[in-house]
């Protein structure tokens, strides 16, 4: 007689595989049939290259989903006949994408209610969302399907896909550099840096451009050289001036001496007509003989003058034909020279009034009605 079955012990069995089942589908799958996924397509009119199945899908850079397919589709309307097509045909390639509807909330907490039939993605186009492809890995150059919010972008559905939602796209950084440098006229360019490079050529190699190079050295060496000069010039004014200040005192204070001698016998002419005349002839006298190293002195202080003077004339000469107009230092030197030539010939003129009127130190200078 045959042993009867255990029908606890089959449906445990049962049990236990279902559960087995169910952990693996957890484990391997990932999730995935327990995850609320829409499918969608993008249209982009780029290169494809990098592409493959599997690759990431981001939101603002967080990864909701992946790649599942994508196909090259050529417009048959473009086409001349079955088997030939025009240069002109225009070539899309869809990129179809699965992405994870629970990932994304609204700012309140709660989950964006997605249909699988893209109806509710509607009024996210509106405000701009839109489809981009992206480098994913600069090492690799895997593309990646980037989505966000452009809002000042048009919206573009080619309106092919009948079955899955469309997202509307926008060309990506690359597709809009490739652009940009194919509207650059490039032969042009390439030309005018030839011609350009040829007339630096040209003008380096120009007997005028070598000629104003050996002038500019010249004038610098000059310049050097008027610049010692000036210095020289300078500190032997410097260490006359004093000598000069000197002079120029002490021959101040004989006429000062003699004035107050002046004043002395004036203020006694109430004494007598005769007393007075004769202490001022004994002054004249004294005063005669107090011009004689007065005038010597004036004499020399003229000759000083003089060759400070030729000095400073030479100099200003050299400065203006040696040193470019616009040039700081020019205009600093020329007025220094300047300012002591001024001074000079303010001494030489005082000089020749001194040595023609002696009388002056004692008397002033007189108005020019009096002589």
């Amino acid at each position: 007689m045959a042993r009867r079955a255990n029908p606890a012990m089959i449906g445990a069995f049962v049990l236990g595989a279902v559960v087995l089942g169910v952990a693996a589908l957890a484990v391997f799958g990932g999730g995935k049939f327990f995850r609320h996924t829409v499918k969608l397509v993008a249209y982009f009119d780029g290169s494809l290259k990098g592409m493959a199945i599997g690759a990431p899908v981001t939101f603002n850079g967080v990864k909701i989903g992946s790649v599942t397919d994508f196909k090259v589709i050529i417009d048959t309307k473009n086409r001349i006949s079955e088997h030939d097509i025009t240069p002109t045909a225009i070539i899309t390639t869809p990129v179809y994408f699965e992405i994870d509807a629970g990932r994304l909330y609204l700012s309140t907490g709660k989950k964006i209610k997605l249909r699988r039939d893209g109806s509710g993605l509607r009024k996210l186009y509106a405000r701009g969302f839109r489809a981009q492809l992206e480098l994913a890995s600069l090492v690799t150059g895997q593309l990646e399907v980037a989505l966000n919010f452009h809002a000042d972008t048009p919206l573009r559905l080619t309106g092919l896909s009948k079955d899955v939602p469309e997202v509307p796209t926008i060309p990506s950084s690359i597709e809009k550099l490739s652009k940009s440098l194919e509207k650059l006229p490039i032969d042009e360019m390439v030309a005018d840096v030839r011609e350009a490079l040829d007339a630096i050529n040209r003008l380096a190699n120009a007997p005028e451009v070598k000629a104003i190079l050996r002038d500019v050295s010249r004038a610098v060496v000059n310049a050097d050289t008027l610049i010692g000069n000036t210095d020289k010039l300078v500190r032997s004014v410097n260490a006359e001036v004093p000598a000069l200040m000197a002079q120029v005192n002490k021959t101040s204070e004989s006429a000062q001496t003699t004035l107050k001698e002046l004043q002395a016998v004036v203020s006694r002419v109430g004494g007598g007509a005769e007393s007075a005349l004769a202490e001022y002839q004994q002054l004249a006298k004294n005063a005669d003989t107090q011009l004689a190293p007065l005038i010597a002195n004036v004499n020399k202080v003229a000759l000083s003058a003089d060759k400070t003077l030729v000095q400073a004339e030479r100099a200003l000469v050299s400065v203006e034909s040696a040193i470019n107009e616009d040039s700081p230092l020019r205009y600093d030197v020329v007025k220094a020279l300047r300012e002591v030539q001024s001074a000079a010939r303010s001494l030489r003129i005082l000089m020749d009034y001194l040595d023609q009127h002696p009388e002056a130190v004692v008397s002033g200078k007189r108005a020019e009605g009096m002589r």
